[in-house]
């Protein structure tokens, strides 16, 4: 996945995740623990969960890819991590409940100031027509997706007149290309959607990326979660608010390689850490900073094919070890993990 330098990284832990408060508030629960035991296929009871779906989900994309990655943060969070200056270098963190989202967080800041430095930047600004800090930024399928409410039409007139060209119509969106930097933007009425050409990965095809992406959103193509009934369940059985992340497969469970490459590889740069899930086929990750007396709250859903799979000892020893209280719960074929962190993430 993409690696994140760790200077950036220190930059925004020495500034605090207190730089998260006001943004960032924990949801009021997606339905964890309210559902009906079900048997699945393996004859294991599992809970039915009706929690709610996040709010950019139907902008999630199939593929053909058995594992599937995203992460999200609302621009008003992202809004506040950018115009802190004053943040300094501090300790990189250990604990993956906190790193995972943090990650998520830096990735979703370069995609902004890619898009900041766009030809199609003026464009996307004059056609934005969501309140302040109310759109949600998502990372998924190789492209930056930010999800809100647009003006389809005139953002296409000022893109053609920025000098993208189309490369796909498909009526509800539109996808251009700048064939100055290679950027792909799709539109549609609630997303803007861009992707860049994959240097280290010439199989990645950012025109197709992008317009399963507008496709999806505009009601064209279905969504993940509707043609994968394990992934919306741990799309509904997760927290949302704030800074979330999912890493999931369709198979039995997750391929060692997939884990390892998500590992930091030396001491320049940042990686997500999921070693903690070996065995399991799902984790769903969310971070917020609260007024309240747990100054930061993290939670995590991590699902198994079946009970028999399932490790919790080495979920203890690897998710919220930085944290003042954890609370580790097993429902069927899945753990959910909820911790609470004060001291450095306290507000000043």
């Amino acid at each position: 996945m993409t690696e994140i330098h760790r200077r950036k990284a220190l930059s925004l832990l020495g500034g605090g995740l207190a730089l998260l408060a006001g943004c960032s508030e924990p949801s009021d629960g997606n339905g964890n623990g309210n559902g009906n035991g079900t048997e699945n296929g393996n004859g294991d009871e599992t809970e039915s969960i009706s929690g709610d779906l996040p709010p950019y989900a139907s902008v999630l994309p199939t593929n053909d890819t058995s594992e599937y990655f995203y992460g999200a943060i609302d621009v008003g969070t992202m809004d506040t991590l950018l115009s802190d200056e004053g943040a300094e270098a501090g300790e990189e963190p250990t604990d993956p409940l906190v790193g995972n989202p943090v990650v998520v967080a830096l990735l979703c800041s370069f995609g902004l100031s890619q898009l900041g430095a766009s030809a199609g930047f003026d464009a996307y600004v004059a056609n934005n027509r969501t309140a302040d800090g109310e759109e949600q930024f998502v990372y998924a399928d190789g492209v930056y997706a930010l999800v809100g409410s647009y003006d389809r039409e005139s953002l296409a007139t000022d893109l053609e007149a920025a000098g993208y060209t189309v490369e796909s119509d498909g009526d509800p969106y539109v996808v251009y290309a700048d064939s100055e930097s290679g950027e792909i933007v799709g539109v549609s009425d609630d997303v803007y959607a861009y992707s860049y050409p994959n240097g280290s990965d010439s199989a990645f095809d950012p025109v197709a990326a992008v317009e399963r992406t507008v496709a999806t959103a505009a009601g064209d193509r279905e969504p993940k979660h509707e043609a994968d009934d394990d992934f919306e369940r741990l799309l509904r059985a997760g927290e949302n608010g704030g800074i979330a992340c999912c890493l999931y497969t369709d198979d039995d469970a997750f391929a060692s390689e997939t884990l390892s490459d998500d590992q930091a590889s030396d001491d320049e740069s940042l990686q997500f850490t999921f070693d903690s899930v070996e065995g399991a086929n799902g984790i769903h990750q969310q971070l917020a900073v609260t007024d309240t007396d747990a100054a930061a709250t993290a939670s995590a859903v991590v699902t198994y094919e079946s009970e028999d799979r399932i490790d919790e000892a080495r979920l203890e020893s690897s998710l919220g070890t930085e944290a003042d209280t954890v609370d580790v719960v097993t429902i069927g074929s899945r753990v959910e993990i909820d911790a609470e962190y004060r001291g450095e993430y306290a507000r000043e």
